[in-house]
């Protein structure tokens, strides 16, 4: 079963949307950390006011659509981050299920 045919699941049998809370961790660390450049910094402050941000470019009461928007800004910039931050340092900050990480550089890499 491909992840497409299993309803938004990934291999490991977790949701997509399991990444979120991962993904706000990491962005948390990425942006204290000195070894990350200042534009990592300024992009990931950007997204947080952007999602925190009443006014969507799609108003969000839209069906489907309203998130959709949120989505991909908030896509582009972790494919900035991951382009833009050492492996090393991602990974450090990453934690446990390294594989999950791994799995996202490889699908941004596809798309390249």
């Amino acid at each position: 079963m491909s992840e497409a045919d299993d309803g938004g699941r990934g291999r490991k049998g977790g949701s997509v949307l399991s990444l979120v809370p991962r993904l706000a961790k990491l962005a948390y660390h990425l942006a204290r950390d000195p070894r990350v450049p200042w534009t990592v910094k300024a992009a990931l402050a950007g997204l947080a006011a952007y999602l925190a941000c009443p006014i969507d470019i799609i108003p969000d009461w839209i069906p489907v659509l309203g998130y959709l928007d949120d989505v991909l800004v908030a896509g582009f910039v972790v494919s900035f981050v991951l382009r833009s931050v050492p492996s090393d340092v991602v990974r450090e900050h990453w934690g446990e299920d390294v594989h999950v990480l791994e799995s996202l550089r490889r699908r941004r890499k596809k798309k390249e």
